[in-house]
């Protein structure tokens, strides 16, 4: 099949909506009508759905003497190119600052609504004044390149590694190209679509807007396709790419179906594939653990293992009434006990796939599997340092696996293991935990139920200062975290207020964490000497930009690194992320774009 094109789209403002075309005049500038407009704050810096994802559902139509918008709850904006103010206004776009001008206050107050934020819609004007090096022209308001070009099987090879469906417009393309093979564009370097003719010129670096949902303007909490692009299109750099940035080199008309003609090729860069393979796995046993809490053993087909260290979890594929559906499970059983491994599921109120396994997947039932992974296990230093394993609800999966794993290797020489749950009926393993407490002298197990009965004996109620202070020396063990987020963060807070230092501690979030759900608390941040009032909730990122306090950043997604900075008094809530590595952790570095203040800061960069 030859390349066809088959879509033309322009984004009349940056980050907004775009608009299907079926054909468009192609300049050195872009395509006609591309990122003529920008939204801007008072210092003239760009305004994106990185941050305010709502502005990809504004939709814009072309009108004969300007534009027309439609964002829900608003009545329609027709902004018409002879109302504007035309005012010069400095404007930035990344590192470069130019000359930009007022459109009309209507258009001013419209926009501010969107993204309930004082901005200002700002013109290029007939020709924009960026002029950009790396490209010989001017550029509108496009982050980098005036073009973006993505061919559909691309998307589709996409698509069939990932664990959720994606849509072109996610990733906002200028062109899209049917008919060939996944990332042929990577491999070309000058074309000819109609009368114009382009040049491939860099790879197109992806960040957070990505994960936005088109039609909802809500960032995924999965980060997908972020995380997939991870394992198979990320550079050395740590970046991820998916399609190729586009510069016009004769100016002429192109229009959907035109045949796609490659004058000259290049290399195509090289992506290590380190995505892991799918294999099956059968149940061989079911056990009941505790009340709706059932443990799945499942072995792997014959000659084929899993490797896995304590406390990593499993992702998994199941069929669901037809329907694929992927989920990540802690492995509960040990690595030391060889040849099958196990999941422990819980019965949750709207677990949809963790209530289908309870009451349907049965022995003899297949699963689809990928390797274990995760940053959350036992560390081989870790294992001859006094332990804390503190878990809630479901979240003791993990823990057994350490515990379990200990046990084997004779290494429970000061280890205490607590576990919170509603009821007694709610303990998992009961008679193994207790037979594991009386067989280790060095292994303190305690149990808190908050619906005791009343001839219980242990504690009761939830993790607190009280619980904390039956262990002794807690401030000097390593600690591992699992549970619900209100839980996770009370140890923490707990914890840290005891002095145990931060690279003790070691959370694993169960389910999405949500940090914007924690009581909210005012702290004082003083970056580079700067100091502002902030709170818990946001990231550092957003919290400086809104006080008007540049920090370099890219991705907005923990990818690039660009947003390092140093935390020299204070602590953070840092996700793992892949530019952020153990060594840095250690000297005090987080991202400013993903991690949220715990309390008062000082940063540095």
């Amino acid at each position: 099949m030859s390349a066809k094109v088959d879509q033309i789209h322009v984004y009349p403002v940056k980050s907004v909506g775009g608009i299907s075309l079926s054909q468009s005049w192609a300049d050195k500038e872009g395509l006609a009508f591309d990122r003529r407009f920008m939204l801007a704050l008072a210092d003239g810096s760009m305004v994106t759905a990185r941050k305010f994802p709502r502005l990809v559902t504004v939709r814009s139509a072309l009108m004969p003497d300007g534009v027309m918008f439609q964002a829900e709850g608003l009545p329609p904006l027709h902004i018409r190119y002879a109302d504007f103010k035309m005012q010069e206004v400095a404007t930035t776009v990344w590192r470069d600052t130019f000359t930009a001008y007022t459109t009309t206050d209507e258009a001013n107050d419209w926009f501010s609504q969107v993204i309930d934020r004082q901005a200002e819609l700002v013109f290029t004007g007939e020709h924009s004044q960026r002029y950009r090096e790396s490209v010989g022209n001017t550029v509108g308001f496009a982050d980098g390149y005036p073009l973006l070009i993505i061919s559909q099987g691309s998307l589709d090879e996409l698509n069939r590694r990932s664990p959720e469906q994606h849509v072109m417009q996610q990733f906002r393309p200028n062109i899209v190209v049917a008919g060939t093979e996944p990332f042929a564009e990577d491999s070309w370097k000058r074309i000819r679509i109609g009368t114009a003719e382009f040049e491939l010129v860099k790879p197109c670096e992806r960040c957070i807007l990505t994960t936005v949902e088109p039609e909802l303007g809500q960032l995924r909490a999965s980060q997908e396709p972020l995380k997939t692009l991870m394992q198979f299109r990320r550079g050395t750099s740590g970046g991820v790419f998916f399609g190729q940035n586009m510069v016009v080199r004769t100016a002429g008309m192109v229009q959907v179906d035109d045949v796609v003609e490659v004058l000259e090729y290049k290399d195509k860069e090289q992506y290590p594939d380190e995505q892991p393979q799918w294999q099956t796995m059968t149940c061989v046993e079911k056990e009941e653990i505790a009340r709706d809490f059932v443990t799945f053993w499942l072995e792997p087909q014959q000659g084929k293992t899993l490797t896995y260290l304590p406390g990593q979890h499993l992702p998994i594929a199941l069929t669901v009434n037809g329907e694929t559906i992927h989920r990540h499970y802690t492995i509960s059983s040990s690595p030391s006990r060889p040849g099958r491994l196990a999941i422990s599921v819980k019965r949750m109120n709207g677990g949809r796939v963790s209530n289908w396994l309870l009451d349907h997947f049965q022995i003899g039932d297949v699963l689809q599997a990928q390797d274990p992974n995760g940053q959350f296990h036992l560390q081989s230093d870790s294992s001859h340092s006094p332990l804390l394993l503190l878990s809630a609800g479901s979240g003791v999966t993990p823990m057994l696996s350490m515990l379990r794993y200990l046990a084997d290797h004779q290494q429970i020489r000061d280890v205490v293991f607590y576990h919170q749950c509603s009821s007694v009926d709610d303990i998992p393993c009961r008679e193994e935990l207790e037979l594991l407490n009386n067989q280790h002298s060095g292994l303190k197990v305690i149990i808190s139920l908050t619906q005791p009965p009343q001839d219980w004996f242990g504690l009761k109620g939830r993790f607190s200062l009280s619980h904390l202070r039956q262990v002794q020396d807690a401030e000097r063990r390593q600690v591992f975290v699992c549970g619900p987020d209100g839980f996770m963060q009370k140890a923490k807070n707990l914890l840290m207020k005891a002095g145990l230092p931060a690279n003790y501690y070691h959370q694993e979030a169960f389910g999405a964490q949500k940090i914007a759900e924690r009581p909210h608390l005012n702290v004082t941040l003083t970056i580079n000497g700067q100091q502002v009032a902030g709170n818990n909730q946001q990231t550092l990122l957003e919290q400086a930009e809104d006080q008007g306090i540049a920090i370099s950043n890219s991705c907005r997604a923990g990818l690039c690194g660009s947003c390092r900075v140093k935390v020299t008094q204070g602590r953070v809530s840092q996700p793992d992320v892949p530019a952020l590595e153990d060594k840095d952790r250690q000297a005090g570095m987080v991202l400013a774009c993903c991690c949220v203040p715990d309390t008062d800061l000082e940063i540095s960069y």
